[in-house]
């Protein structure tokens, strides 16, 4: 089989694996065997490479086996999906929402019962600058985007946002910062030396005083009006 071609280029493709990842198990070297097929250029590692050399690969794939995105993907991810091919892989339903991961940029979710068939045409799907996700989940993610539009075209105005702002206490600031770049709760109670129950506390009150439905509301609002410093987050959790 003839590896796939991107832009006239034989293609790079970086797995990132979990560090609890079993890459000798039959199902991931199954896998791997499938990229192999793909291409000639493929890296595995538990760590990204660094931020300077990450244009040389085509497409990341994500092993998600161990990581439930099913309310926020970690920002370790989002970041990445900000600036290159993101396609998650080794997925269970039960533990992925499809369309977080649309919104955040993500191209394409691979499942563990996905076919071999169905893996080569996600994967060239993706590198041809199309999505791979099910019809479903980008009409969910596309009408939530036509609901928020009177709000990016009526914008409140800059007094009311900042006055938003203003309500907000130092602790709850530093709660959303957290919030916004993937952490969990128990991941910002540890960061902040907080009980998890102050750390609900501290999300309720920030719902109610941005206006806020939700958790993903809640980040959408942090990402526009709190500078956010990813470095911040403890990315030992998934």
């Amino acid at each position: 089989m003839n590896a796939i071609q991107a832009s006239n280029k034989e293609v790079s493709l970086f797995v990132l694996t979990h560090k609890e990842t079993d890459t000798q198990d039959l199902e991931f070297i199954r896998f791997v065997k499938i990229l192999e097929a793909t291409s000639n250029h493929i890296k595995i590692d538990t760590r990204l490479p660094e931020t300077t050399c990450r244009e040389t690969h085509n497409l990341y794939l994500v092993d998600i086996s161990h990581r439930e995105c099913q309310d926020l993907l970690s920002a370790e991810v989002r970041l990445l999906a900000s600036n290159h091919n993101v396609l998650l892989f080794n997925a269970q339903p039960h533990l992925v929402n499809e369309q977080t991961a649309l919104l955040a940029n993500i191209k394409g979710v691979i499942y563990q019962t996905t076919s071999v068939e169905n893996i080569f045409k996600g994967i060239q799907r993706v590198l041809n600058g199309e999505l791979w996700f099910c019809r479903t989940s980008i009409s969910k993610a596309f009408n939530m985007l036509i609901k928020q539009l009177p709000q990016t075209t009526h914008s409140l105005p800059q007094d009311v946002e900042d006055t938003e702002l203003e309500l907000l206490t130092a602790r709850e600031k530093s709660v959303i910062k957290l919030l916004a770049n993937g952490a969990k709760n128990d991941d910002i109670a540890d960061s902040l030396n907080i009980s998890s129950h102050t750390v609900k506390t501290h999300i309720y009150s920030a719902f109610k005083k941005t206006n806020s439905r939700n958790r993903i509301e809640l980040a959408n609002w942090a990402q526009k009006h709190i500078p956010l410093n990813t470095s911040t987050v403890s990315m030992g959790r998934h």
